[in-house]
């Protein structure tokens, strides 16, 4: 992810935000379709999705499939999401460990069968993405892997929070992933998700630290310019 292309959507966002915030768009507005805000801002597809998925993590905009982006709320986490934004790298990994740890042991002994599926499906996307060599659909399923594993806690606060910080971590692990990307012969995700299917809350966190730990050794090599 080019940093032109990042601070382009941050600017997307704010704006969008402005509008909300200023009742442009009121609460249970539509926002107009892409090609319009395309037009409007002066931006590609892809900048104008990134804003709105950005936004809807935060609570502020609502997406229903098929009919369109609704403002939720004018309050929102912003000011969270912001500084997250503007994290380092080292920051945002020291608050993944402090999360990631604790949303495998609770999703090992809470999660559903529907859980499951998604968890099956993002892992399968993620691995044939990385065979594909297609970095960025790779990445998404990551995301979208380790966001279904915090909903399997059942705890929706906990949820919440790890898909508002599921924005600052993709641009994180963007960074990481320029360094080194992934194999697809790497397993860690399959042996995470078999541990919290299995329900060993044990063996889950044994292997999101051994996930955690390859991140750090590549942070460390990235500072030292290797």
């Amino acid at each position: 992810m080019s940093i032109k292309h990042q601070r382009l959507v941050e600017q997307v966002i704010d704006h969008l935000r402005q509008q909300i915030q200023t009742n442009v768009y009121p609460v249970g507005s539509r926002l107009p379709p892409e090609p319009q805000l395309m037009t409007q801002l002066g931006v590609g597809r892809s900048t104008i999705r990134e804003a709105i998925r950005a936004l809807a993590h935060e609570g502020l905009l609502e997406v229903r499939q098929g009919d369109g982006t609704y403002v939720r709320t004018v309050t929102t986490t912003a000011p969270l999401a912001v500084r997250l934004r503007q994290a380092r790298v080292q920051e945002v990994h020291e608050v993944r460990r402090a999360l990631e740890l604790e949303v495998v042991a609770l999703a090992a002994g809470r999660r559903s069968d529907h859980d499951l599926d998604m968890m099956r499906q993002w892992l399968a996307a993620r691995t044939a993405a990385l065979k594909d060599g297609d970095v960025a659909t790779a990445l998404a399923a990551d995301i979208e892997l380790h966001c279904a594993i915090a909903r399997a806690t059942q705890n929706e606060i906990l949820s919440d929070l790890y898909r508002v910080f599921a924005v600052t971590l993709r641009d994180a692990l963007g960074v990481l992933w320029d360094v080194t990307t992934p194999s697809s012969d790497d397993h860690s995700h399959a042996d995470l998700v078999a541990a919290i299917e299995s329900g060993d809350s044990e063996r889950a966190v044994a292997v999101a630290r051994q996930i955690l730990v390859y991140h750090e050794a590549t942070i460390y090599r990235s500072s030292k310019g290797g």
